[in-house]
């Protein structure tokens, strides 16, 4: 009776100390590979797609040419620009603001009919054409719009609009300043072979005009101005500041 008590007593013992275990031990932590991350990853950002601007067209820029020895120089203390040109040439004023250069010959006649000429428009000058030689109001609004490479022509509509027809193209820099350029390949009334070339090259003061009827057949004859020789001119010229 007594070895049966002893028993019970043994096994009532060893159930507390088990209960008391399983109390106590710590809770088994699970792998980290099956931690769920409770910090959602930030997004990756998504790269702006901005839209490519058209490139730009950079001006050409004239070389400041120094005079050549023996050559002529023209200075206008009212219109406030100088310009020079090869002894063989002479300058003629046609109006109030407009000069021509051409060269020298026995008969005009019988040269080519090319020529630089150079205009001077005061700021806000409004003419319908015939007081500055090659200037219009309306005309010269629609070139001094136009974009580089776009092609229009002053006398839209009409049958004549082939020879009012021009082509801007890339800026130049001359003196210094930016001179919007423009050509005409079939001028009116001029020969085949003839090229107008147009600089507007603005001031505060005044809008100089330059230009020039040149040949470009090589032909040389009496009185053709070349484009490398009109460019030659051209860059002479300076705005006396």
């Amino acid at each position: 009776m007594l070895q049966r008590s002893l028993s019970g007593l043994l096994v009532f013992f060893a159930l507390v100390l088990l209960a008391g275990a399983c109390r106590t031990a710590p809770a088994a932590t699970p792998p980290s590979s099956t931690i769920p991350n409770s910090t959602p990853s930030p997004a990756t950002p998504t790269a702006a797609v901005s839209a490519t601007a058209p490139a730009a067209v950079l001006p050409t820029v004239t070389a400041e040419a120094s005079v050549p020895s023996g050559w002529e120089t023209l200075t206008n203390p009212r219109f406030h620009y100088s310009i020079s040109y090869p002894p063989g040439m002479e300058g003629t004023d046609t109006d109030n603001y407009s000069w021509t250069l051409g060269m020298k010959l026995a008969n005009p006649d019988e040269g080519a009919r090319n020529f630089i000429y150079l205009s001077v428009i005061p700021v806000g000058f409004q003419s319908s054409g015939g007081d500055i030689y090659n200037y219009n109001t309306a005309e010269a609004d629609i070139l001094l719009n136009m974009q580089v490479g776009e092609s229009k022509s002053l006398r839209e509509g009409l049958d004549i609009a082939a020879g009012f027809s021009y082509t801007r193209q890339p800026d130049t820099i001359l003196n210094g300043q930016t001179a919007k350029v423009y050509e005409s390949t079939q001028p009116w009334e001029f020969p085949q072979g003839t090229k107008e070339i147009r600089y507007y090259l603005q001031t505060e003061a005044y809008t100089y005009l330059l230009g020039g009827y040149v040949d470009t057949t090589g032909s040389n004859q009496p009185g053709a101005i070349t484009e490398a020789l009109f460019d030659q001119i051209i860059a002479t010229f300076r705005v006396m500041r």
